[in-house]
């Protein structure tokens, strides 16, 4: 397992374009919110927890190609497959790196970009906390899809698949990072906290099944 990891991360250091894209779109479409509101700070501070979310679901929309589609195209999923470590273990492996890799550092810089949306430091803290335990769901999600449509190529009908998919954690992680409470164990809190573990458990099983019903 530590080997997968070690190669994976290794071909996001030789070819990790796409990091860079994700990163840009990121920082570009919270631009784009901030420009919208017209300086007004009370709608800017309205919006800026919704925003986020929704930058950082588009940016994982748009490198979720290369999860497994490349490996496809060629031919390292056929010596996956029939490799001794089950296909269940190198899929978890590829979309942990995934989420490391272009997920994480997106995080990262959201308090930064959280700031010029005029909100609090304790709601920043928050969302970033919230963003951390919700948004695995969003690369296994992605893996899983990716996995299901591995036969077509077009990008625009994995995105099509994958959004109404990307609904559930959109709406739990927005209304949690909204909300007043301050116990992290609310109701809506679990809710988000079982969408993840639901996600990060089944993810790997149902893709490698779509995977070999592919080459079935």
């Amino acid at each position: 397992m530590l080997n997968i990891l070690r190669l994976e991360f290794l071909l996001i250091l030789r070819s990790g374009s796409h990091v860079v894209l994700a990163f840009s779109f990121f920082l570009f479409f919270m631009l784009l919110f901030a420009l919208s509101t017209f300086r007004d700070n009370f709608i800017l501070s309205g919006i800026g927890l919704t925003a986020v979310w929704l930058s950082l679901l588009m940016s994982t929309l748009l490198t979720l190609n290369k999860v497994i589609h490349e490996d496809f195209e060629s031919g390292v999923l056929d010596y996956l497959l029939i490799a001794d470590i089950p296909i269940e273990v190198t899929l978890f492996c590829k979309t942990i790196v995934h989420w490391i890799s272009v997920v994480l550092p997106l995080l990262l810089i959201t308090p930064i970009v959280l700031l010029t949306f005029q909100i609090s430091s304790y709601n920043i803290i928050k969302t970033v906390l919230i963003l951390l335990l919700g948004s695995p769901s969003l690369s296994f999600l992605g893996t899983m899809i990716s996995c299901l449509t591995l036969s077509n190529r077009s990008s625009f009908l994995l995105t099509t698949i994958t959004i109404p998919f990307y609904f559930p954690t959109l709406l739990l992680g927005v209304f949690c990072s909204s909300s007043t409470t301050t116990n992290l164990f609310a109701f809506e809190y679990l809710l988000l906290y079982a969408n993840t573990l639901f996600t990060v458990v089944l993810s790997p099983y149902i893709s490698s099944y779509a995977i070999k019903l592919n080459y079935s």
